[in-house]
């Protein structure tokens, strides 16, 4: 389980530093997990292709944050859609259906949960990056059946995310 006692070490990572993973179509390079933040949160650098985004989703006890530092997401809060341009910031409360797409060539995101745990689904099933830039084709390894069920089984255990049917939310962005 995460941890959820408070941080007793600072620290200070690059984003050249950090672990960071190819995964679909984007990179995710992880500046702070649930373990370095006591529990507290988790910081992502993302960049992500045009077109690129989730279907509509929950987390149940996540609140996700997205502060765009280039480009411009498209997003679906719910039954209603926006745009994030440089320099927005969007909270997306627990239990919100939400999904995104980028609408710009790329964009670059800080992408914040609290609590902390999200992150251990990009080390599971991405693949480590070797550069920071988007992947190329054939760069992202297959998952093999022993990190889907790991991660499934992590995903379950932290509760972090839930895809929703068609019957539940209607994909605005499709």
């Amino acid at each position: 389980m995460q941890n959820t006692t408070p941080a007793t070490t600072p620290f200070l990572i690059t984003r050249e530093a950090a672990p960071s993973y190819w995964l679909v179509d984007s990179l995710w390079s992880v500046l702070a997990t649930a373990d370095t933040t006591g529990g507290a949160l988790t910081v992502i650098d993302q960049v992500m292709p045009r077109r690129s985004g989730p279907p509509p989703h929950i987390h149940e006890r996540l609140h996700e944050y997205f502060y765009l530092l280039d480009g411009e997401i498209r997003f679906q809060l719910g039954t209603e859609l926006t745009t994030a341009t440089v320099g927005s910031m969007l909270s997306i409360p627990p239990n919100t259906v939400h999904a995104f797409a980028v609408a710009s060539e790329t964009a670059r995101v800080l992408n914040l949960y609290t609590p902390g745990g999200f992150s251990e689904q990009i080390s599971y099933m991405g693949t480590p990056a070797t550069e920071l830039r988007l992947p190329r084709e054939g760069e992202q390894l297959p998952r093999t059946p022993s990190q889907q069920n790991a991660y499934l089984t992590r995903s379950a255990e932290l509760n972090t995310q839930r895809w929703l049917t068609p019957d539940e939310a209607e994909d605005l962005l499709a």
